[in-house]
């Protein structure tokens, strides 16, 4: 039997890939268990990996919430928490993630890659949030991620509507970072990987966690936290100017 999700370790650059491209990488109870071993992996190994890439295998990055497993009643309270952890899990990793979105991202596919912090998209890439079309609502965070990501409002449109917005058009809210054509997606996505590979994980890692701490803050907090709270300059600092100036 295949696995569901598979991982591959290349370095310093950890790629996770939802694999049940036959049902277009919907999301089931047993996948988020092999995703969720996956993540306790990578927070187990952090030192030796400097960047997560999420994707899916085939031609979609996520059609949502398997709605077999719910109609059937098959995921209850727990799961459900179970579920929402995971995504928090990938959510709190200390080193950039990046979310890989070609195809289908909707719902809870899309909740999913909102667990990441850069989404780059193939133009092929089709968003949506269909929780209304299926009389549903959110349990893994759309609620709360996609107005940080795209806005209150844009946030209400897209709820309210189940509209599709297409690769460029997330790009154009703000929901994706990046849109490339289809065949240029792997390339943008290793180039985008190396870029953040290259500079100190350290300090990618510092950003990260300076940037989830002041969420919400007033801008003078923020700006007390930051200067208090910043863990300055690294022992890497030296070498890269010295590598510069060659």
């Amino acid at each position: 039997m295949s696995e569901l999700v598979l991982r591959e370790d290349k370095d310093g650059l950890c790629t996770l890939t939802l694999n049940r491209p036959q049902k277009l990488n919907a999301l089931n109870h047993a996948v988020f268990k092999e995703l969720d071993a996956h993540i306790a992996y990578v927070e187990a190994h952090a030192e030796k990996i400097g960047c997560v890439i999420l994707r899916g295998a085939g031609r979609s990055f996520c059609a949502g919430h398997d709605l077999d497993d719910i109609s059937g009643g098959g995921e209850g309270r727990d799961v459900a928490h179970f579920e929402t952890r995971t995504i928090e899990r990938l959510s709190d990793l200390p080193m950039p993630v990046v979310t890989v979105v070609q195809g289908h991202c909707l719902t809870g596919g899309l909740e999913l890659a909102l667990g990441g912090d850069i989404v780059i998209a193939a133009e092929s890439a089709k968003f949506a949030d269909t929780h209304g079309k299926w009389d549903l609502v959110p349990v893994w965070g759309m609620s709360q991620r996609l107005p940080r990501r795209v806005g209150r409002a844009k946030a209400m449109e897209m709820m309210f509507t189940s509209r599709t917005y297409s690769g460029r058009q997330a790009e154009a809210i703000g929901l994706a970072n990046i849109c490339v054509p289809d065949a240029e997606l792997d390339v943008a996505v290793a180039t985008f990987a190396k870029d953040v590979l290259a500079n100190s994980w350290r300090s990618n890692r510092a950003n990260k966690k300076l940037l989830n701490d002041t969420d919400g803050m007033t801008l003078k907090a923020g700006l007390a936290h930051e200067l208090h709270r910043s863990i300055g300059r690294g022992t890497e600092m030296a070498e890269r100017l010295a590598r510069m100036r060659k």
